[in-house]
């Protein structure tokens, strides 16, 4: 069993919400979002969208993704800084990829540098 799930009633709910909200129904927001209606189908039955579709639903609710993460555990996991900076640098609409690379690829070193037992 994975260690963290998508509560998948949760972001339907909150998919509903903002539909209700917007009076549409749910074949509008499907055209809107470029998604297919059955998506929505399978989500009300607690099937999981696929991780793309998934990214745009939570664009179109202003979300992110912790809101519907549950862990199967009580335990939290510590978040890998460097993965966390990674997903930042490349996330940047500022930065070219090639750039966020070369970043990268100097934090990893100065990363390692420092966290390195003596």
């Amino acid at each position: 069993m994975p260690e963290t799930t998508v509560d998948v009633e949760a972001l339907y709910a909150a998919l509903d919400q903002k539909r209700q909200a917007t009076q549409a129904s749910w074949r509008d927001v499907a055209r809107h979002l470029k998604v297919s209606p059955s998506t929505f189908t399978r989500m009300a039955q607690g099937k999981r969208p696929d991780v793309d579709t998934f990214a745009t639903l939570l664009r179109w609710l202003g979300m992110a993704a912790d809101d519907f993460m549950r862990p199967a555990r009580r335990r939290k996991e510590e978040a890998e800084p460097l993965a966390m900076i990674s997903a930042y640098l490349r996330g940047a609409r500022t930065i070219h990829p090639k750039d966020a690379q070369a970043l990268e690829d100097i934090l990893q070193a100065a990363y390692r540098r420092l966290t390195t037992k003596r």
